[in-house]
Order: structure tokens, then sequence, then C-alpha cells
């Protein structure tokens, strides 16, 4: 968006950010979640797809929630019963969005649009952290999926919703 077009638009008001709210497809979410496709999510599954909702509840709350909509197949949800857990969950996806960068740019010092070894370092010498070198290859080797030595943002986003 120009900044013309950003003028035009007036400052964003309360009723703005309403409307930016929605609801969730739920398939959407469960299609995410269901990597091996075999038409089920695990309690695992079940938690990080809670936290791409707002929401955040623990492995036993996770647990009891799939018990509850599934008794027979333990441990296991299925597009059905995820669609009723979900389905009236309403979330700001802007406000999601944006905790999401802010985040990312606290460690993004130099604003490349990646998180450096070097800048975890600073971040965490900043906060009072003391971090050896075999944590920080552990924690590239976690977060830097694609093993390039950097930490895009989509790699730090998916770490954030599996915490």
């Amino acid at each position: 968006m120009t900044s013309t077009e950003k003028r035009k638009r007036g400052p964003r008001t309360k009723k703005d950010s309403k409307e930016k709210e929605r609801k969730v497809n739920p398939d959407e979410i469960f299609d995410q979640m269901d990597q091996n496709h075999d038409g089920r999510i695990s309690v695992h599954e079940l938690v990080k797809a809670a936290r791409l909702l707002g929401l955040s509840p623990t492995q036993k709350e996770a647990e009891q929630m799939i018990e509850d909509c599934n008794p027979r197949e333990k441990g296991y949800v299925t597009r059905a019963e995820f669609r009723k857990l979900f389905e009236s969950k309403e979330v700001d996806v802007d406000a999601q969005i944006e905790e999401m960068t802010s985040a990312f740019r606290v460690f993004d010092k130099d604003n490349s649009g990646t998180i450096t070894r070097d800048e975890i370092i600073s971040v965490l010498k900043l906060s009072g952290e003391k971090v050896d070198e075999a944590e920080l290859e552990e924690i590239m080797a976690s977060v830097d999926v694609d093993g390039d030595g950097k930490i895009s943002i989509e790699e730090f986003a998916a770490v954030m919703c599996d915490i």
C-alpha cells in the first residue's frame, strides 16, 4: 500500500479492527496441521492449531478436548471433530501477525528479514542470558529448517506456533 493510499484511508478506527476479526476456517487450519494427510491430527498438532487460533491449551487440556469429542480413538481428532471444536472461534488475524512480526524484529537488528547467529547472541546477551556454542547450535538446528544459516520469518513463526 502506498503512502498516498494510506492517507486516503485515514486513521484506523475501532470498527476497522473489528472488521479484521473473522471466523477462522477450521478446515484450513486442519489441513495445515494434518501434514501426513491421514484425516486426523494428534494432540501435539491440536495444541499447535489452537495456538494459531490465539488459544493456549496445555497438553493435558488438549488431551481432554480430544477425549471429549473422540473417546473411541485416543490421541487423535478427525476433521469433523476438529471443526466442531473450533468453528465458532474468532481471531484477530492482523493482531497475531503484528505480534509475530514484532517478536521477529527484536532479533532482526539489521532489518534484513532474517535472523543470524550473531543477532541471536546479541539479543540473548542484552537480556542477560548466557548461551554456549552447543545451545546456539541446537537453536539454529531446530529453527533454521532450510539450513542456510539464517532464520526467516516463516521459520521463526513455525517455531513460535510450536512452543
